[in-house]
């Protein structure tokens, strides 16, 4: 099946805010990126989640998915939500600028993209609930 990567604009952005992209807990999430949306010669994957009960959608074999292997099996992480969005957007660019840091922009319409974080775990401690990105890069 062929990559349906489009561009960056803020009706795309708006679109997939509409589709319900980036929300969620556990069946319900609905990831930012699918592999479907990124053009890739690696090897992603899809994978049944065990604690969310759906898809997961996965742009590298061996970092993201061996991730979510551990995730999975840690006994305080209860939902793993995957290409998880920074938004709002206004929000990201600020930060970016604040900190002297170029923002990536989409190489045809120069439009500021949706960063993603590769997992946003919900971790439980005891009786409380928070939230702990993670980010899976090789050096």
């Amino acid at each position: 099946m062929g990559k349906n990567r489009t561009t960056t604009t803020a009706s795309s952005i708006a679109r997939r805010i509409r589709e319900g992209r980036g929300k969620g807990h556990f069946s319900s999430y609905r990831p930012w990126l699918t592999i479907h949306d990124v053009p890739s010669t690696g090897v992603v994957t899809r994978i049944l989640g065990w604690k969310s009960g759906r898809l997961h959608h996965y742009l590298s074999e061996h970092l993201e998915l061996a991730h979510h292997y551990q995730m999975e099996w840690a006994e305080n992480v209860i939902d793993i939500r995957e290409q998880f969005p920074l938004l709002p957007l206004e929000k990201t660019l600020f930060i970016a600028q604040k900190l002297g840091i170029k923002y990536p922009i989409d190489p045809k319409t120069k439009y500021p993209i949706v960063m993603t974080t590769d997992m946003l775990l919900t971790i439980r401690k005891g009786d409380d609930i928070g939230f702990v990105a993670h980010s899976t890069k090789s050096h």
